[in-house]
């Protein structure tokens, strides 16, 4: 395979026309794709033990070297898509997801956005890197099934969501700590609707999530969440919120990648963090 029909396998997959900023290729040398070294997250060493082992092409989750100075666009405009999937009202879904426009933007400014480029290109080996459209693909695959388990009983506790998600391989053979875990509610407390959260750059602020629950989501299961939300949920006193865990949730989605180029005939080495 070539850089370009890895990338568009991608697009394909995610059902696609345009990649998202956070997404593509960092850097292509033009030579044939047969074997992938693949990370959730990658640095400039391991391009540089990926090319002494021989592989032709590093492949990352999270997108260290993207150069696109839009990348921050992408936080406020998938907000805004998911604030409305649960129900807020575009009005003010617009002005929580854009809240912090300015500030993402001022971030990106001092960033260093071409070191992985820089030492893919010096070792003559290629790097694509795919967050969102991976996240995109954990994120649908676990909906699906929550969906299916409210469908199938509508009085469903926490407990048994913890249950269905134990039943998907990667949360499964998570490392110990970074299984699915209860942190707001009890595994006897309903359930209610359930959303889960996986995509958008970053995870939603407060304010965001405050607004999903008052707009009738009981349930929230996402990758990470900081000290922050999680007090403020509490007080909040609506919802629940369970960690599905990061490493396996990135995993999730990005399996999904890997295992469509193993179809099309490549060869993949699975490292860091992935499980």
């Amino acid at each position: 395979m070539t850089v370009k029909e890895m990338y568009q396998t991608v697009l394909d997959l995610v059902g696609l026309e345009a990649m998202p900023e956070d997404s593509g290729i960092v850097y292509d040398n033009g030579k044939e794709v047969k074997r992938v070294l693949a990370g959730i997250d990658m640095n400039e060493a391991m391009l540089l033990i990926a090319k002494q082992l021989g592989f032709d092409c590093v492949a990352q989750h999270h997108p260290a070297g993207i150069i696109n100075a839009h990348t921050g666009d992408l936080f406020g405009r998938d907000h805004m898509k998911k604030l409305m999937e649960c129900g807020v009202p575009i009005n003010e879904a617009q002005k929580l997801a854009y809240a912090n426009d300015a500030r993402r933007k001022q971030g990106m400014h001092s960033r260093n956005r071409t070191m992985m480029r820089d030492a893919a290109k010096l070792l003559d080996i290629s790097d694509v890197a795919f967050h969102t459209p991976a996240d995109m693909l954990a994120e649908r695959y676990t909906q699906k099934r929550m969906d299916a388990l409210m469908e199938k009983n509508p009085r469903c506790t926490v407990g048994d969501v913890i249950d269905e998600l134990m039943t998907i391989r990667e949360y499964q053979d998570a490392l110990e700590g970074q299984q699915p875990e209860v942190w707001i509610g009890s595994k006897s407390s309903f359930a209610g609707k359930i959303y889960v959260e996986m995509y958008g750059v970053g995870a939603p602020s407060l304010d965001e999530y405050i607004a999903c629950s008052n707009a009738g989501i009981g349930t929230f299961v996402t990758m990470h969440a900081t000290p922050d939300v999680l007090e403020g949920l509490r007080k909040h006193n609506k919802c629940n919120f369970i960690v599905a865990g990061h490493m396996a949730s990135d995993s999730l989605g990005f399996n999904q990648i890997l295992d469509a180029w193993e179809k099309k005939g490549l060869e993949i080495v699975r490292i860091n963090g992935i499980v």
